[in-house]
């Protein structure tokens, strides 16, 4: 029971080291100790004690957005197809709205890889969303199939896309979402006509 409290106090510490980061990337500034500690109004040993390395800190910190719960973002929906459409809109979404977060997250981990160290990832909220998406056909289809279109429907959208609509092919919201949907339906057309034909 008295740990409590200092768990507590480390984890307000941690977030909030967390958060000056994510403010620091939203305005398009560099992820440094010195200005997390100065933004979180705290110590630069403080911040080192919680992130030693600022990749780390500022990976976490993208990592650590909150994203809406699959089974609410499908609340109401049966049909694989729109189940499978919504998420993969919402994941490019999301990575519009922080734009920014996830462009410091994608420099800071080509840095990682460049450098051969080695940064805990987390994340394939994406692969988890979409398996979630195709529960209606999971009992209709094999595991490794299933397993096999979530991933690949993972490479529909998300930071990875945004960039390549973007910075690679130059197109506009709309255009770009349409572009996702083909690329969406090209995949559900290869795997669902067995299954919902």
């Amino acid at each position: 029971m008295k740990l409590a409290p200092r768990t507590n106090q480390i984890n307000r510490t941690r977030e909030a080291l967390l958060s000056a980061a994510r403010d620091l990337m939203s305005e398009g500034k560099e992820v440094t100790l010195a200005k997390v500690a100065e933004r979180a109004k705290t110590s630069r040993a403080t911040v080192y004690r919680y992130f030693s390395d600022p990749s780390v800190l500022a990976l976490d910190a993208t990592l650590d957005l909150e994203v809406m719960p699959t089974s609410e973002l499908l609340e109401g929906l049966d049909d694989v197809r729109n189940r499978v459409h919504v998420v993969a809109r919402y994941y490019l979404d999301f990575s519009r709205v922080h734009e920014a977060h996830f462009r410091q997250f994608l420099a800071e981990s080509l840095k990682a890889s460049l450098e051969n160290t080695t940064v805990k990832m987390r994340g394939a909220r994406r692969v988890a969303a979409f398996t979630e998406a195709l529960a209606p056909v999971h009992t209709l289809m094999e595991p490794k199939e299933t397993d096999d279109l979530a991933k690949r429907l993972s490479m529909t959208t998300g930071m990875e896309q945004l960039v390549i609509l973007e910075d690679i092919l130059r197109v506009d919201e709309a255009t770009g979402n349409q572009l996702q949907e083909g690329l969406v339906d090209a995949l559900l057309d290869r795997y669902l006509p067995k299954i919902a034909s």
